[in-house]
């Protein structure tokens, strides 16, 4: 699933929880799928799906992007509830595209592309609905704001971004108002649905 050319930026080259080579091996991937993502869900994953499509069913969106899809469970669930929308999935770990291509392969109308977040190479204001769960970019630097640049551009006028991540985590979303803040599982996580200023 590598794309040549796609380089990986030092910030990214880290042991992320304690994951033996980060996210850029089959070994950690899979570490990532048996416990990892549990943690960052609080064991309640399809509490965070649930809230998610509950968010996003009046929009019935079209063009959907998971900026940050990992193995594919959240663009597998947005296929199940919106069996017509074109499904779009960007990661920069080409091991994590590999089970997503796996989980999604009886799926039609689902593109994964190895990329980095803060420049896609994607179609321009070609999503009207764009995703990021857990999203691994530092949220308070220059990398952050080249992801929102990035999710700006690639988003219709009047389209959404939908960001869950810990209520910890500092989001700035320059460019983008907040229509919806909703907190999940007691508050330990936060889901915003942002819309283009």
């Amino acid at each position: 699933m590598a794309r040549e050319g796609v380089t990986y930026p030092d910030w990214y080259l880290q042991r992320w929880h304690f994951l033996p080579e980060g996210y850029l091996s089959r070994r950690s991937v899979a570490g990532y799928e048996a416990l990892i993502r549990n943690v960052y869900n609080m064991a309640s994953e399809r509490c965070v799906l649930r809230a998610l499509l509950r968010r996003l069913r009046w929009a019935k969106p079209a063009r959907v992007l998971d900026l940050g899809c990992g193995p594919g469970r959240y663009l597998e669930a947005l296929g199940q509830a919106f069996p017509a929308a074109e499904l779009t999935g960007v990661d920069l770990s080409p091991f994590m595209l590999e089970l997503a291509r796996d989980r999604l392969a009886t799926k039609t109308g689902v593109t994964l592309v190895h990329a980095d977040a803060g420049d896609t190479g994607l179609e321009a204001g070609a999503y009207d609905t764009i995703v990021a769960t857990h999203p691994h970019w530092p949220p308070s630097c220059e990398v952050a704001r080249a992801v929102i640049a990035e999710a700006r551009r690639l988003l219709t006028a009047g389209g959404r971004l939908v960001i869950v991540d810990h209520s910890w985590h500092p989001r700035g979303a320059a460019g983008f108002q907040p229509r919806v803040r909703e907190r999940l599982l007691g508050g330990v996580l936060r889901l915003e649905v942002l819309s283009p200023a």
